[in-house]
Formats: structure tokens, C-alpha cells, sequence
């Protein structure tokens, strides 16, 4: 829990403190939420990143038990929504 910032605390605390209600039909709204996921269109790069940042990625995505590809998908989108900033 420590990576969590504020906003995602208070909405876990809100959550552990039953403050939230379940609006019905989990089926449909999860089938829903997958529709619109897959239909997320993606694109492929290439790009050439060191060797170390690569293994280090590794073997924080196996810490975290995500496949490494996912944790940088995370990270570019972390960035480019303005969740994390890089310091030049």
C-alpha cells in the first residue's frame, strides 16, 4: 500500500469503511468494461532502451508479479496523463 498516493488512500479507506454500494449487475458492468478495454487501440514501437534499465524493469515487474511489458505500458501512461513527472 505504500505506493499509493493521497487520492488512491482515501478512496481505499472510504472502501475498507464500507462507504461504497454495489449499483447491481456486476455481469453486464464487468462484460462492459472489458469491451472496452479490448477496443482500446494500441500501437506497437520500437525503440532501444540500456540493457540495465531493462533488467531493472524485470525485476521490478516480477516484484510487483506484472510482466515487464505491462509496467512500461504503465509508466507512458502514468507520464503522459500527468501522474508522474520525469525531472530533466
Amino acid at each position: 500500500m505504500a505506493n499509493l498516493d493521497e487520492y488512491e488512500k482515501d478512496i481505499l479507506e472510504s472502501v475498507e469503511n464500507d462507504e461504497w454500494e454495489s449499483k447491481g449487475d456486476l455481469d453486464n458492468r464487468l462484460k462492459e468494461l472489458q469491451a472496452y478495454v479490448k477496443s482500446q487501440k494500441k500501437k506497437a514501437i520500437s525503440l532501444r532502451v540500456n540493457e540495465n534499465d531493462i533488467y531493472e524493469l524485470k525485476k521490478k515487474a516480477l516484484e510487483n508479479s506484472i510482466p515487464y511489458q505491462n509496467l512500461i505500458q504503465m509508466l507512458i501512461h502514468q507520464f503522459a496523463t500527468n501522474k508522474i513527472k520525469l525531472s530533466v
